[in-house]
């Protein structure tokens, strides 16, 4: 296919209304087309780089990408060349016989963003005021509950459920291991709930006992030595309206629990150094990764405290009974950091893929979204384009994986037709390696297949697979 010969004057006419840079480049690397937004975002004519190499101007460009792996790219970050940044999705080209000609990208500029981004970052606020300003972004209309993210039919139908509930004053108790994302569900289900007050997170078991009441329910002025003249407010007096969330609940002290337990009861809180009882309107989610049944029975949790906080319970499985999140979740933080840090975009290879499959995660999401940002620092730093193994964890490196996760890969059977066709994505791969080990000898690469010579050639034709 002749790009010179093509209705070449609509075309162009086409792609320079289009208001996303669009870039085409030749199997070589040598651009063909520039649009006019291109010559806009990145300041650059098309009389000095059409017939160039790309590399020469875009040396991170993710078109180079395109041409060494033949795969497409959608919606990644990246920075192509310094101070610019563009949201990218790129795709292979190919003629009428199916021979790769080129490739061409779609570039959105996002440098203002990126830098509007980067003077929020230097003067952010507090967390408080960060969180009022999600309530107001998802009182406007759009949902919390969009930042928890499965292919999970089970843990879909606890995201669900957990919408359903968020409307009702119901007190919640949440149940999981440590790094399920509870806080991230507490969050969800405040701001779903449509109530106006803050969302004021407590650790009950980073919290000393010897300030425990002073911080829960506040002090008058005067209460004790070293007080505030002006007295303070306490966490349910804060949380006035909204949502107060009791993190690690099972960890509070049993001395303290009956204290938490009349208010509670009774709806109201007071200072200490206070007489003066003051009604609160405050919805409880607590969480917890222990059994408070067990510690029932061994005497250091309340039972009445128990039933007051478990009005309903919700279980969050750990990301290892969810194993076709991993993938899913570990690309969505991925993109988030990378662009958070102003980091060129790296890949997650298949045989990376495969060790995440294979490990428990025994701390769940917050351990995968540490290793992912972990291994994005190290393949930035040392100038990679991908994931490789010796930037995961040392404990991670020593996972053998087995030969069949190997083979299979859940985005590209969500990206096949069916099953019939990602069969024969495997079987293609099979074919290709054992090929590749013999050195294309196609007689003893049947015969380790165990199929007639003549089936060898024919799928060998069916697949595209040439010496």
């Amino acid at each position: 296919m002749d790009f010179a010969n093509n209705g070449r004057e609509k075309f162009e006419y086409i792609l320079d209304n289009i208001p996303d840079a669009i870039t085409i480049v030749d199997n070589y690397g040598k651009v063909i087309f520039f649009n006019s937004t291109a010559e806009e975002y990145f300041n650059l004519k098309k009389s000095d780089i059409i017939d160039k190499d790309l590399v020469e101007f875009f040396p991170n460009a993710i078109l180079l990408r395109v041409l060494d792996s033949r795969t497409s790219f959608n919606n990644i970050y990246n920075s192509p060349r310094e101070n610019s940044f563009v949201v990218s999705s790129a795709v292979p080209l190919y003629d009428r016989e199916r021979k790769m000609i080129g490739a061409l990208a779609r570039d959105r500029d996002i440098t203002e963003i990126v830098r509007l981004s980067e003077l929020l970052n230097k003067t952010r606020m507090n967390l408080l005021k960060l969180e009022n300003e999600y309530s107001k972004k998802y009182s406007a209309g759009e949902s919390y509950f969009s930042r928890i993210i499965s292919n999970n039919t089970a843990f879909i139908e606890i995201i669900n459920l957990c919408k359903n509930i968020s409307k009702t004053p119901l007190n919640i108790l949440l149940k999981g291991e440590s790094g399920t994302g509870k806080e991230l569900f507490a969050k969800a289900i405040h701001y779903e709930s449509g109530r106006k007050g803050k969302f004021i997170p407590i650790n009950c078991s980073a919290i000393p006992r010897e300030l425990f009441e002073s911080e829960i329910f506040g002090y008058e002025a005067g209460a004790f030595t070293g007080a505030k003249t002006e007295g303070k407010k306490g966490k349910f007096e804060e949380a006035e309206g909204g949502t107060i969330f009791l993190d690690e609940i099972a960890d509070l002290p049993l001395e303290l629990q009956p204290k938490l337990l009349r208010v509670l009861e009774d709806g109201v809180v007071t200072r200490i150094g206070g007489n003066k009882p003051k009604k609160i309107d405050v919805r409880i989610i607590s969480a917890t990764n222990k059994d408070i049944r067990e510690l029932i029975n061994e005497g250091k949790f309340r039972k009445d405290l128990y039933y007051r906080l478990d009005i309903f319970q919700v279980n969050i499985p750990p990301l290892r009974e969810r194993k076709g999140d991993i993938i899913l979740l570990a690309n969505r933080f991925l993109q988030e950091f990378c662009m958070e840090q102003r980091i060129s975009i790296v890949e997650i290879p298949d045989d990376i893929q495969s060790i995440f499959l294979e490990y428990k995660w025994e701390g769940n999401v917050r351990e995968l979204r540490n290793v992912i940002q972990r291994s994005a620092v190290i393949a930035s730093q040392r100038g990679e384009n991908k994931i490789k193994k010796e930037f995961l964890p040392s404990y991670m490196q020593k996972i053998e994986v087995d030969e069949m996760n190997k083979l299979i890969n859940l985005n590209e059977l969500k990206g096949s037709t069916g099953l019939e066709d990602y069969l024969g994505q495997i079987e293609k791969r099979i074919i290709k390696k054992i090929l590749e080990e013999v050195n294309y000898n196609k007689s003893e690469a049947a015969k380790i297949l165990k199929i007639p010579r003549a089936t060898l050639y024919y799928k060998m034709e069916k697949y595209g697979i040439k010496d």
